[in-house]
């Protein structure tokens, strides 16, 4: 497995629940290491800005990688 790791132009970028719930849904099988990557991309390219949680689960359902609700709510995975 591997574990991905935010660039410097990207750290400042995502809000830390964003970037948890990414690694959350690559974590539980929910999107590969290349729909990680799509999606990282995706959010840079088209979120001005900071990249909070709702931009990003926007982005993912425009794309159709909507999460399936099997997570739990950012902030109880431990």
């Amino acid at each position: 497995m591997t574990f991905r790791v935010l660039g410097p132009h990207e750290r400042g970028r995502f809000a830390p629940d964003a970037w948890g719930h990414l690694l959350a849904l690559n974590g539980a099988g929910i999107l590969n290491a290349v729909e990680l990557e799509q999606v990282i991309e995706r959010a840079m390219a088209q979120v001005e800005g900071r990249i909070a949680l709702d931009d990003l689960r926007a982005l993912m359902e425009s794309v159709g990688l909507g999460d399936t609700g099997t997570l739990p709510e950012p902030g109880t995975l431990h």
